[in-house]
């Protein structure tokens, strides 16, 4: 209604000010009265001015509500009080009230998810393009021993190019960082992630300290390889032992050595099998500690670019070749897409080799299958190898990766241990999924190449 009342009022406004100026006409053209003249002028001109003052109005409350708009500044718009601009105004007011709501609201969003982020143990830094350091949350300044941080170039003060380690987290996407921190020596994880927010990449670094959980678990590795160790040492001295006495006895009378006329033939063959058994003991033994030593020094690998494709299907004509020995069927299904990994090719080769080698050995049965697939999953390619030999139990299947743990007779138990050594070193993962009768699964996950 009040906007009906604006509408009618700027007609008559414009309808009297064409009258005056029909008026204005005839009083310049048909009297002489000077007077008149300027009266009817002055009035002409007044009515013109008021009509604009009038229409101003709704510019004077639009541009009002717009700076309230502009410098939260959400006092009521209330410039107007005549009736014609009520409407007008009430609905700059509901919009206006909706908005300080809605600031109120995204301040509100804002204290929490900060409060949040203080609250967490895991340390978060957020960082622009120009390295300058967005959010910071109190778990990281601790986990760091530092008082702020506002520029990923104060992280060299804790030691001489973290920065460059932690920038380079965009291409390998987690790394465990050995830091003397004010404190103490802290291993920490730190994991890359990077998001999109209003058109602009902003870099999030999460990290935390695992010194403890790698205390732990190193502690519990220890304990399962000493374990191993004193079984297989124990079993090659045991009948050592029990060896050397057995041949002391027959070349030995109360500690002292019998001459040549008190040995027989048959004590000298008894002597020469003991003696071998011995010898067949110690290379068994010899052998043990030869794998030990294979798995402790696992040269760094030797990188270079090469397509995943290409990888898989140079080596595999020496995959199908352990399969035709028990006439099992592998097949390739290859990337769609071509893609590169970093990597190693003859520790990566060593890995297949040993993978699908495990899947001969689980596969009893006519039609044995090994299916080797290649997917990519972000930054990653996962080479996953399924057979459906007869799987491995889940009491197993928890023990597989411990060094020397083996079911298999004459096996050394380093296979898998290696091998997921080898892929750690590459960045990567090896995952094993099993079921009984049904087949196992190895995943082989590798980073992509930049």
């Amino acid at each position: 209604m009040g906007f009906n009342r604006f509408n009618i009022t700027v007609v008559l406004l414009c309808v009297i000010i064409a009258i005056t100026g029909i008026a204005l006409i005839e009083v310049w053209t048909n009297t002489d009265f000077k007077i008149a003249k300027l009266t009817v002028s002055l009035l002409w001109i007044g009515l013109i001015l008021i009509l604009i003052r009038y229409v101003n109005k709704t510019n004077r409350s639009l541009r009002q509500f717009l700076e309230s708009i502009k410098y939260s500044d959400y006092i009521n718009s209330d410039l107007e009080s005549s009736k014609s601009f009520s409407e007008l105004n009430f609905s700059f007011n509901e919009i206006l009230r909706y908005v300080r709501l809605a600031e109120l609201e995204k301040e509100s969003t804002h204290h929490y998810l900060r409060h949040l982020l203080d609250e967490m143990p895991t340390g978060i830094i957020t960082y622009d393009k120009q390295d300058k350091v967005e959010i910071i949350n109190r778990a990281g300044l601790k986990i760091l021993d530092l008082d702020s941080l506002s520029n990923l170039t104060l992280l060299n003060s804790i030691q001489p190019e973290l920065k460059s380690e932690i920038k380079n987290l965009s291409q390998t996407k987690k790394k465990v960082i050995s830091l003397q921190t004010k404190n103490e020596l802290k291993t920490i994880l730190f994991q890359h992630k990077e998001i999109l927010i209003n058109q602009r990449k902003i870099q999030v670094i999460s990290f935390e300290n695992i010194r403890a959980e790698l205390d732990l678990e190193e502690e519990k590795a220890w304990q399962k390889i000493f374990r191993v160790l004193t079984h297989e040492i124990m079993n090659s001295i045991g009948p050592i032992r029990s060896l050397t006495a057995s041949v002391l006895k027959i070349f030995s009378t109360n500690n002292e050595a019998k001459t040549l006329n008190q040995l027989n033939e048959e004590d000298i063959k008894v002597a020469v099998t003991g003696l071998r058994s011995i010898d067949n003991r110690n290379k068994g033994l010899t052998s043990f500690v030869s794998d030990f030593k294979k798995l402790m020094r696992i040269p760094d690998p030797k990188i270079e670019q090469i397509e995943t494709n290409y990888f898989v299907n140079e080596i595999f004509p020496l995959l199908q070749e352990l399969c035709d020995e028990k006439k099992i069927k592998i097949i390739y299904k290859p990337l769609i897409k071509s893609n590169f990994i970093s990597i190693d090719k003859e520790q990566i080769s060593q890995v297949l080799i040993n993978l699908v080698k495990n899947a001969v050995e689980a596969i009893d049965s006519e039609n044995g299958r090994i299916e080797i697939n290649s997917a990519r999953e972000e930054n990653n390619i996962r080479l996953s190898i399924n057979d459906n030999g007869e799987g491995i139990s889940q009491e197993v299947l928890s023990e597989i990766f411990i060094p020397f743990f083996t079911t298999k007779k004459g096996g050394s138990g380093i296979g898998l241990s290696l091998s997921r050594q080898i892929i750690r070193n590459h960045n990567g993962e090896l995952r094993i999924s099993s079921k009984e009768n049904e087949g196992t699964k190895c995943d082989l996950i590798l980073p992509i190449s930049n």
